[in-house]
């Protein structure tokens, strides 16, 4: 019996010993990490490396930690660098939906003439440096890529003419010496445009585009060099208003805008203006306006 008794002990400790080195349970492999390292160089030695088949099983598990960290990386990245939106740096959303700025815009102005009837002979009198200032407001209803451009500008434009030497005389006189007429004239311009921004062409720096129309109101004339200002003497004496009350233009512009941290900017661009109507007064005299500005600003 005591000879029995131990070969069923023997068969025992065997069949755990098999089942210990075939397993490979979660459960035994947390048992085999807490082993000494004296018993896992052992157990390597004699029945290899993977010898509980969780090596395997440990570096899928490690590459699929780093895979999915690196995603949570590059997620984050994106997000942080859009606003949380994750699009690409050329299409975020903004974090203002309406930004303004500060526009300064000198320019270079000229004027059409066509005269008939009494105005004929009328010319233009070349051209002259005046300025626009005032706010502006981009309010984007496209990511920060379309914005609708509008504000409140006040600004000085040139209107000058060459006229024949009886302009304004009741007597005809071949040899009088040609007069001349230059008068600033005071808007408050009220622009209605789309501002269509490009991808980045430098780090910080984007080109934009600006196209829209702008009304104008007039608020003032004033002839300059008044007694010799040909147009302001004749006929009545300088009484008289020359010019009508406003004008309609389209506007064209592009520049460049870079930013400067992340909620400023300078803009710096060329824009040109084309009067649509007739600004003088008399309908005998056609003149129409024509502004080219630098366009510098700065948006806070």
């Amino acid at each position: 019996m005591k000879k029995v008794a131990g070969f069923g002990l023997i068969l025992v400790i065997l069949t755990i010993s098999s089942g210990w080195a075939q397993s490979t349970s979660p459960a035994l492999y947390q048992m085999r990490t807490k082993e000494s390292s004296v018993t896992e160089k052992r157990f390597r030695k004699i029945l290899g490396d993977n010898y509980d088949g969780q090596d395997k099983n440990r570096k899928e598990y490690d590459d699929d930690r780093k895979r999915r960290r690196r995603k949570q990386s590059q997620s984050t990245d994106n997000s942080s660098e859009n606003n949380g939106f994750g699009s690409g740096p050329d299409y975020a959303w903004v974090s203002h939906l309406i930004e303004m700025s500060i526009r300064f815009a000198p320019s270079l102005d000229l004027n059409t003439a066509q005269g008939t009837g009494s105005y004929a002979g009328f010319r233009t009198n070349g051209a002259g440096v005046r300025m626009s200032v005032g706010p502006s407001l981009d309010y984007f209803f496209f990511k920060d890529r379309y914005a609708f451009s509008t504000g409140l500008w006040y600004t000085i434009k040139r209107s000058g003419f060459q006229m024949p030497g009886t302009f304004g005389s009741s007597q005809w006189n071949p040899g009088a010496p040609e007069k001349e007429s230059v008068y600033n004239l005071q808007y408050l311009q009220l622009p209605a445009t789309v501002k269509l921004f490009a991808n980045n062409i430098a780090p910080n720096m984007r080109l934009y585009i600006q196209t829209g129309g702008l009304f104008s109101i007039k608020l003032a004339e004033k002839a300059l060099d008044e007694a010799r200002n040909g147009l302001y003497t004749a006929e009545s004496g300088g009484s008289r208003r020359q010019y009508g009350f406003g004008d309609v233009e389209l506007l064209l512009g592009t520049g460049i805008q870079y930013k400067i941290n992340q909620n400023n900017a300078f803009n710096l661009g060329m824009s040109y203006q084309r009067g649509l109507i007739n600004v003088a007064r008399d309908n005998s005299l056609i003149s129409k306006n024509r502004v080219v500005s630098l366009e510098l600003g700065f948006k806070f």
